[in-house]
């Protein structure tokens, strides 16, 4: 029995170069700036080599080339390569495969998911920065903390409201 014609194609069409690959295993990693909620902040390619020289030894590899194999200059990293990144991500050497593979096809699915989870479009959250940030702040506090800031909340509200009525304090 052959494979069916339609199933090749839609697993060709999942194939995703050593960049693509790398670059979304490199956004997953990326840190939420402190500065601007919401905005999140990608290792940098120093970052990235360091890490990577600390775990597998000293001059495993370099930040130029982590940013050659970011910006696609390198397209074949080669097997060595490629098998101390898998390693150091935690996959299997399979998730950065040229032509493809299931396993390349589900993580990438699977952090793209994680992606997009994590970073909400602003028709999917209308919440400003600062109230996310809130509510992260919020969620670390005890039961009793986190009354307390319903009750300022509240208490904020009505004195606005008050203020609103009568114009500001001056």
């Amino acid at each position: 029995m052959t494979a069916d014609p339609h199933a090749q194609d839609a697993a060709s069409a999942q194939v995703h170069t050593f960049q693509d690959v790398l670059g979304l295993l490199l956004k997953a990693q990326a840190k939420e700036d402190p500065t601007r909620p919401g905005e999140f902040i990608e290792p940098t390619n120093t970052e990235i080599a360091d890490a990577i020289n600390k775990k597998f030894g000293a001059g495993t590899i370099t930040n130029e080339h982590i940013r050659r194999l970011r910006n696609g200059t390198v397209k074949n990293p080669g097997i060595e390569v490629a098998s101390i990144l898998a390693d150091f991500f935690g996959l299997p050497l399979d998730v950065f495969k040229a032509t493809g593979s299931e396993t390349s096809r589900k993580v990438v699915e699977e952090v793209q998911r994680f992606l997009d989870a994590r970073r909400p479009t602003q028709s999917e959250d209308p919440e400003p920065p600062e109230i996310r940030v809130l509510a992260r702040t919020t969620r670390r506090l005890s039961p009793a903390g986190q009354a307390r800031v319903a009750r300022y909340a509240e208490q904020l509200a009505q004195l606005e409201a008050m203020e609103s009525e009568t114009g500001p304090f001056q």
